[in-house]
């Protein structure tokens, strides 16, 4: 009878020692979790940004790395990063549509652009590819749910304007 009762307390440790350990593997990962939701959604909202809706940390972005010439207005704004810092981000100006990503900007004049093809993917979003007379190609992705229409369509109207 004694040597039952010690089977079932010797069995009884190693399954109390492994639920407390699941449970504290579950707490922790529920802590991330809901770490990462909080980080996300305490920065600037992203998406398509109009002149007229730019955050501030964009703006000074694009000053402290002189993307913009001095007589260009900004029209459109998309920074592709998650954490919203503007490393990587597509820009439409009343001159140019640039992409600029880790230091390095590529840019086309409007009065250059020969052709803009669009297209939607389930899983990457709007694809618009911008190409110069000259052979240059952009490629801008603008994730689901991001307004890459709103950055389509003022893209084909600054182009259609030079067109003019």
């Amino acid at each position: 009878m004694e040597s039952q009762q010690k089977k079932r307390s010797s069995l009884g440790k190693p399954v109390v020692i492994g639920c407390t350990a699941i449970f504290l593997v579950v707490l922790v990962m529920g802590a991330l979790i809901l770490g990462a939701i909080i980080w996300l959604f305490s920065g600037p909202e992203g998406g398509v940004k109009l002149a007229n809706e730019m955050d501030q940390y964009a703006l000074d972005y694009l000053e402290a790395n002189n993307i913009l010439e001095p007589n260009e207005a900004l029209i459109a704004y998309y920074d592709v990063t998650i954490s919203m810092d503007g490393t990587e981000a597509a820009i439409l100006t009343t001159e140019r549509v640039i992409y600029h990503k880790e230091g390095r900007t590529t840019a086309i004049r409007l009065d250059e652009i020969e052709d803009i093809q669009h297209r939607y993917e389930s899983l990457t979003g709007d694809v618009i590819e911008v190409t110069s007379s000259s052979g240059v190609t952009i490629k801008i992705e603008i994730a689901p749910l991001n307004q890459g229409e709103t950055f389509n369509n003022v893209l084909m109207n600054a182009w259609e304007r030079t067109q003019k």
